[in-house]
Parts: C-alpha cells; sequence; structure tokens
C-alpha cells in the first residue's frame, strides 16, 4: 500500500509530516572545496517549515521501493533559477538498505495532468510507476526556475532502496547541494527512515 497526501495551492502539512529544511555548512573535503566552501542556504530556501519528519517500516529482504516524502522547500524570495547539483541520502553503516538512485519533481510544476498529488510516503519499485508519482528526472544539473513570489513551490526528492540484508539502516536527512546565483550551497531535509529486516522484526525509527 501507498501512503500520500494530496497538493494543495495553500500547504496545509500535518504536524508529524511537516517539510523543513536544516541548514547546515559542511565542511571542505578537497583542496578546490578548501578555496571555496559550500555555503549554507540564504533566503531562497524556506527555513521555517517545522522541525524533523519520517516514516519506519519492517520489509522482506528483496524488496525494492521508492521514498518519496523528501522535500525541499523553496521560497518566494528565488528571484533566480537553482541548479542541482547533487544529491546524497544520509545513510549509517547499517547492512539493511542500498541506495538504487534518486529523482526529483518540481511541485506543482512536474505534476502529471489532472493529479494533485505532490509527495508520497512510498511504493513499489524504483522509479514509482503509479500515475501520480511519475515524471522524475535525474537531479545532477536539473535547473529549477525562479520563484518570483510564488511561495508554493517545492522539490520533491524520490529515493530507490533495495532491502538487501536482514538488519536495520536509518537514514538522517538528505543532502541537496545546489548552485544559486553562482555560489554553491548545501542544505540538508531533515527527513529520517528506518527500515527492518525481515518483515516479521519489531522495527522503531531511529533518528
Amino acid at each position: 500500500m501507498s501512503n500520500f497526501q494530496r497538493w494543495t495551492r495553500t500547504r496545509r502539512w500535518s504536524a508529524t509530516l511537516v517539510a523543513t529544511v536544516s541548514l547546515f555548512p559542511v565542511a571542505a573535503c578537497t583542496s578546490q572545496q578548501q578555496d571555496n566552501p559550500l555555503q549554507a542556504p540564504g533566503p531562497e530556501i524556506d527555513a521555517n517549515q517545522g522541525g524533523a519528519y519520517g516514516w519506519h517500516k519492517a520489509m522482506a529482504v528483496g524488496t525494492r521501493f521508492t521514498d518519496g516524502l523528501n522535500h525541499l522547500e523553496l521560497s518566494g524570495a528565488a528571484t533566480s533559477p537553482l541548479t542541482i547539483v547533487s544529491i546524497t541520502p544520509l545513510m549509517d553503516d547499517g547492512p539493511t538498505l542500498r541506495v538504487l538512485g534518486t529523482r526529483i519533481r518540481v511541485i506543482p510544476d512536474m505534476l502529471p495532468k489532472n493529479s494533485e498529488v505532490g509527495w508520497f510516503e512510498f511504493l513499489d519499485g524504483f522509479p514509482p510507476k503509479e500515475p501520480f508519482a511519475v515524471g522524475g528526472v535525474v537531479p545532477e544539473g536539473f535547473q529549477v526556475r525562479a520563484t518570483n513570489g510564488d511561495d508554493d513551490m517545492s522539490v520533491e526528492v524520490q529515493i530507490g532502496y533495495e532491502v538487501v540484508a536482514a538488519g536495520v539502516s536509518n537514514r538522517a536527512g538528505v543532502e541537496v547541494v545546489y548552485e544559486y546565483e553562482g555560489v554553491r550551497k548545501r542544505a540538508v531535509i531533515p527527513s529520517h527512515l528506518t527500515i527492518c529486516a525481515p518483515v516479521t522484526a519489531a522495527c522503531e525509527a531511529q533518528q
């Protein structure tokens, strides 16, 4: 089964599923980054949307699924395009999950025709095939248009996983590196995930 929330032009987020963006500067790892370290997001990203959110579930080994409950919320103050450089799920060293890949959609711009669904918890397979969830693209190099006062825009991140072993795997958030007006920046979507295996395992969220 899938769980999803209908998209409306006026956001009505539930208390436990409020999308937000954590602003964490990151230390440089290469000589180039040491000269030009990644910056914290500016007003182009909406950072005032509550706290962390996520979900947990026990699954059978061999399951492939898409987690669509990850949103980078944009601000109406984004007067220039934003280019995605990379998206990285921040996984622990648990043995259970393997990342298959990522896709993104700009919401509501890239919603399928007549679709009102803007995000979902999980769907079978990757990329998802359900009509309301299709249309995701490879994130690297994708340019998100300027919002120019529209504060109802977000970037939905779809992450594909495979359950490969018994145990537990956790994700603490999703790192988004992007370029805005010539400056590379780093945001972390605080969407946590805990997956346990096998399907009969007791599973609790571990943030």
